[in-house]
């Protein structure tokens, strides 16, 4: 699991571009997919991509970095 406070820098940024910005080798799809599956909150809660961020927010994603670029990763034959 990672989890993380939100700092000064990202405030007022949507959460789905931190996202992208924390999480540059996790496919887009993957990312959006996680917030609609709940994998991703907020201070506990359930997150929206365009939910703001604020200082302090506690930001939770189930699974780590590597799962998550493995798991859109394609399947060679």
């Amino acid at each position: 699991m990672i989890e993380y406070r939100i700092e000064a820098d990202t405030v007022g940024m949507r959460l789905d571009k931190h996202l992208r910005k924390r999480m540059p080798n996790v496919p887009v799809s993957h990312l959006f997919k996680m917030i609609r599956t709940k994998k991703v909150r907020v201070n506990g809660k359930r997150a929206q991509p365009e939910q703001l961020l604020a200082e302090g927010d506690v930001l939770t994603i189930r699974g780590t970095e590597e799962q998550l670029t493995l798991a859109e990763r394609p399947k060679s034959d």
